[in-house]
Formats: C-alpha cells, sequence, structure tokens
C-alpha cells in the first residue's frame, strides 16, 4: 500500500510517500524552492515523493492530509458561505449550510475522491498526524502518546494510547488554552518572533544567574493545572485569540501591568530581567509538561511515552522526561513540529487503511528521505569552473581539516527531513576550542552569540562525554542533557551555559561517512566529538542541491567545503572574518 503524506497551509509545508509502512521519501518545500517555512502547497516536494516512488498520483492508493477542515463546519460561517468568490468554494459553504439541518454534527477523517483517479482524498485531525508520526516511528508496539503545539483545528494537546489497534483517544486541551502558544506569548513579549524563535528564548534561559520568582509567579498564576493532566490558560492575559483587539500581539495591557517591565523592542539589548524571565517561562513550560505527562502515566500504566507536537522541539525539557515522570522510555522523532505532519498523516492513513497489525515497523533512528546528488556533484563543480581536489578518503580529510581549525561545510548523501542537520548537510567544526562557537556564529551563521551549537558524539562514546543512561540513543539532536564535568574543559565550543549539550549520538549503521569523520578525528585528536550545525544561513533554509552548498560556502566565513569527494578550499586570507 502506497500512501502520500501532506502537509500544506501550516507553518512548514511538506509530503512524504510511505510504502508497506516504511516512509520512502519525505522533504520540506522551503528546501526545493528556497523560501524559508513555505506555507503553501508543497508541489516540489509531491514531485519529488511520487519520483522515488516510482510512479504518478493515479498510482497511490491514498493520499491523507495533516489538516482537518470538518471542525470549521460546525459553525455556520457566513463571511465565507454567504457568497462563495470561486465556485469550488462550495466545498466548503454548501456543508456548511446544510449541516446546520443536521440533528448532530459529524467527527472524525473526511474522505473524498480525487475525480476520475478514483484515489481516496482523507484529511485527519493535526494533533492526530503528530500522534501517528510519534508512535508509528517509535520502536514500540504499545505506549502512552501525548501532543502539544500552537494549535490544531480545536486541539493544541492530545492524551492517546497507541497500540496495535492504532491510536484511541483518553483526553484532549482545546483551543485558546495552548501551551505551545503560552511559549509564544513570552517570545514575543522578549522581542522574538512568536511561531519561529521559541528556542531561542529557551537558549537564552540558561544564562539566568539569578532567577526570578517574581516573573515565575506571574507566569504559572497564568497557567492552570488540572488534577487529570490537562490546562487552561488566564485569557486575561493572552491577546493571541483575538488579533483584531490587539493587533497581532499575543499578550494583553493585563500580562504588562503584571510582568512590571516593558516588552522588550527586537533591537534592544538583553538584559538580566530577559534572561530571567526566559528562565521563569522554562521553568513553568517543564512543570506543566510534567504534569501533563505524570497523568497520562497515571491513566495508562505504561512504562513508556511517544511525544509529537512543535513543543516537542523543546530539547531542553525532552532531555528530562525520564528524570521528572513516571516514564522509563521517551521517543521523539526527528520531525516532531509541522514538518513532520506529512510523515504522521501518511502513517495514520497506511495504519488505518491496511491491515497493518503484523506489520513489523522499521527502526526510526536516522531521517535520510531527501534528495541525493552524489551523481551531479563533479559535473557542478565543472559547471562553475571551479578548482578542486578529488579526495580518496573523504571522512579522513575532513578531520584532517577540523583538527588544523578549519570552518568546514559537509555535503554528502541524501537530504535530512527535520529542522536538524545530522551528518548529510552540515556544518562542522573542532569543539576543542571555545573561540570556535563564536567564529561559528559571528562568520558563518550570522546569528546571535548565545546560541550554542550541538556536540555529534561516536554513539559508544557518548557516556564518557554526557549524562546519559546506558544504551540510551539520541540520533536526532531531540534532547539535552549534561557535559560530564570533567569533559567540559575538552569539548568547550559545543557546552551551553549552563554545563549541557544538545547531543547527537552517531553510528555507523545509520550514516557511516559521518561515524567515520568522527572517529578520524578522535584518532588524531583524542576527542570522539565535532560540532555539528545546519548548513544554511541565518534566515535561509539548509542547504539542499551542491548549488545551494556553494554559494552559501562563497558566501560566509566557511574555510573549506567538500561535497561528497570533492574538496574545495579558499585561500587562506579569504575565510571568516
Amino acid at each position: 500500500m502506497t500512501v502520500l503524506g501532506i502537509a500544506h497551509d501550516l507553518w512548514i509545508a511538506s509530503a512524504a510517500l510511505v510504502r508497506d509502512g516504511k516512509v520512502v521519501a519525505a522533504a520540506r518545500e522551503e528546501r526545493l524552492n528556497r523560501i524559508k517555512k513555505y506555507r503553501g502547497f508543497p508541489r516540489q516536494a509531491v514531485d519529488y515523493c511520487l519520483q522515488q516512488g516510482g510512479g504518478e498520483l493515479e498510482d497511490l492508493d491514498l493520499v491523507v492530509s495533516g489538516w482537518n477542515p470538518l471542525p470549521h463546519l460546525e459553525a455556520l460561517h457566513t463571511r465565507f458561505s454567504g457568497s462563495a468568490r470561486w465556485r469550488s468554494e462550495y466545498l466548503y459553504a454548501l456543508p456548511n449550510h446544510l449541516f446546520q439541518h443536521a440533528d448532530s454534527f459529524p467527527s472524525g477523517p473526511v474522505e473524498e475522491r480525487l475525480g476520475d483517479l478514483g484515489v481516496p482524498l482523507v484529511h485527519v485531525d493535526h494533533q492526530t498526524a503528530h500522534a501517528a508520526n510519534a508512535f508509528y516511528l517509535s520502536p514500540y508496539d504499545e505506549a502512552a502518546v501525548f501532543t502539544a503545539d500552537g494549535r490544531g483545528e480545536r486541539q493544541t494537546a492530545l492524551f492517546a494510547r497507541g497500540n496495535a489497534d492504532g491510536l484511541t483517544t483518553l483526553n484532549e486541551v482545546l483551543y485558546p488554552h495552548s501551551l505551545g502558544l503560552f511559549y509564544g506569548l513570552v517570545t514575543q513579549y522578549l522581542g522574538f518572533r512568536p511561531d519561529s524563535d521559541e528556542w531561542k528564548v529557551m537558549a537564552l534561559a540558561a544564562y539566568a544567574d539569578d532567577p526570578d520568582d517574581r516573573f515565575y509567579r506571574v507566569l504559572r498564576d497564568l497557567v492552570d493545572i488540572r488534577p487529570d493532566g490537562t490546562f487552561r490558560l488566564d485569557l486575561t492575559m493572552c491577546g493571541y485569540h483575538q488579533p483584531d483587539v490587539y493587533g497581532g500581539r499575543f499578550y494583553t495591557p493585563d500580562f504588562v501591568d503584571a510582568i512590571g517591565m516593558p516588552p522588550r523592542k527586537p533591537d534592544e539589548p538583553l538584559g538580566s530581567e530577559h534572561h530571567a524571565l526566559a528562565e521563569a517561562l522554562q521553568r513553568v513550560f517543564e512543570e506543566t509538561m510534567t504534569a501533563a505527562l505524570t497523568a497520562l502515566h497515571d491513566r495508562t500504566g505504561l512504562p513508556r511515552v511517544v511525544l509529537g507536537g512543535g513543543c516537542m522541539m523543546n530539547s531542553l525539557y525532552n532531555g528530562k522526561i525520564t528524570r521528572q515522570t513516571p516514564f522509563q522510555e521517551a521517543f521523539i522523532s526527528s520531525c516532531p513540529d509541522d514538518s513532520g505532519i506529512s510523515v504522521g498523516a501518511a502513517l495514520w492513513g497506511y495504519h488505518h487503511y491496511h491491515s497493518s497489525s503484523q506489520t513489523q515497523r522499521p527502526s526510526h533512528f536516522h531521517n535520510y528521505w531527501g534528495p541525493s546528488f552524489d551523481d551531479e556533484v563533479e559535473a557542478t563543480l565543472e559547471q562553475y569552473g571551479l578548482a578542486y581536489e578529488s579526495l580518496p578518503d573523504a571522512p579522513r580529510r575532513a578531520a584532517e581539516l577540523l583538527a588544523e581549525g578549519q570552518l568546514l561545510g559537509w555535503f554528502q548523501g541524501a537530504m535530512e527531513f527535520g529542522q536538524r542537520a545530522l551528518g548529510n548537510r552540515s556544518i562542522l567544526a573542532d569543539p576543542r576550542d571555545a573561540s570556535v562557537k563564536d567564529a561559528v556564529n559571528r562568520a558563518v551563521k550570522y546569528r546571535e552569540a548565545f546560541r550554542p551549537f550541538a556536540p555529534a558524539v561516536l554513539a559508544e562514546r557518548a557516556l564518557d562525554f554526557f549524562e546519559m543512561s546506558g544504551g540510551e540513543r539520541v540520533p536526532f539532536m531531540e534532547k539535552v542533557v549534561p557535559v560530564r564535568p570533567a569533559m567540559q574543559s575538552q569539548i568547550p565550543a559545543v557546552v551551553h551555559a549552563d554545563g549541557t549539550g544538545r547531543v547527537q549520538t552517531v553510528q555507523r549503521s545509520e550514516n557511516a561517512l559521518f561515524y567515520d569523520l568522527i572517529e578520524h578525528f578522535e584518532a588524531l585528536t583524542g576527542v570522539p566529538v565535532v560540532l555539528n550545525t545546519s548548513f544554511n544561513l541565518n534566515g535561509e533554509p539548509i542547504v539542499c542541491t551542491p548549488t545551494d552548498a556553494i554559494r552559501t560556502f562563497y558566501s560566509c566565513g566557511l574555510d573549506a567545503l567538500i561535497l561528497g569527494d570533492y574538496l574545495i578550499q579558499k585561500p587562506p586570507t579569504a575565510g571568516r572574518s
């Protein structure tokens, strides 16, 4: 059975193809059309998935969209249903009117047919798609399921159970009560963009030398955590659900009064009070998550939990789940955010419509589902008339360049799908030099100096450097964990202000080239860790093609670029500034 999943008109458009329960291809549209956070229809991503699947649209068994229009029909919407501007809007307008005459309102997925093609098109609820992403990519046959983000159609959080029978909803939180939008509210107050820069605030929280309980009390009182793990917000403080009233501000004057300091302007310097507010936000977020997960554990009695939704991009909390909740194991996929909706929708469609109880789900320890250009690299270098060196052993040469202190672009194989670069579209550096962090932020990424970089470590050496449980895998940089105090001086460029690192454990079975690179680096330096960050400039998508990589290389302070088995370098004076 072949299923195409689509995420469109969300924060990040994408498409994914699932065949017999396995992800065959997936791509975010922004990487292909080069428009950061593109929200429209993922036309190029769909084309790529169909090409990888070796078929046409009519060859599909099912198409699933990760947003369900059905809840929007519950109340008559006269603005749109009164006079359709485009005839196809009758698909919305007529049902919207007719359902007002029904005794009860239908629920669940909406199924249509793609005209004469006969391919079913199904719309599934947004949080269900997040839940399917979390559960069906996990290695578990049964698990508790929790999702949370800004909002879906109505739900902002979902409590569920997953097993061979599918996903069963246990509880939910409805808009406008939203943990994701609560985080966005404070993100905006701190002068950053909500629904975009929350992870900057997460990083900023580590700089709070003197946590301010005054801020904590205001934020804690704003969130009412119920005994069943659900939560409600004090809406007198929240403005995101009334944009016509508050002009796009997520907070209200009451919130400003309660905080007792003015909102920070985007160009205003960050001070200790901003650090303290970020820390208070992170603390309340973690307490709310812990209460929700503890209640879910109490209800299910299961030892394992899988998690999805944009709130699971909070890697700082992800690393604490098994320490702060009763769950013994926690799984978060490589794409818990909205880009992963396409993957979740396709997996939901496969397992919902296919007799899949006997299907063996493949282990999900990589997300190299995007395009590969290995056969095009040399031709691209020739096309641009670039001088290059052919490498007999690219990982070994890369390790030598890193050990010499060079900043390296590393372009290999199939592109990663999620938010993180996991060793195929990466910028790499030597973590032993504390000044490297500032150099990468200043000369390559062009971003704020307080933001940290990830350590990529050989999986079997992770326990030597990081405080993790034995055998724990962190393949997607999805968890922040403490760096062992004795090791912090060995890898200072990847140790955050609070002594932690957003770690990636690298296994040879999942990425042999990247593993070999780190292994060669250890042979040269004694350190089995490299600094790894995404191969892009600030404000741009991660590079996709060799041309993208070359343009980015010559637009920043990288010293060298390895594409496949080819090396290009800048003159010594032309590198970082």
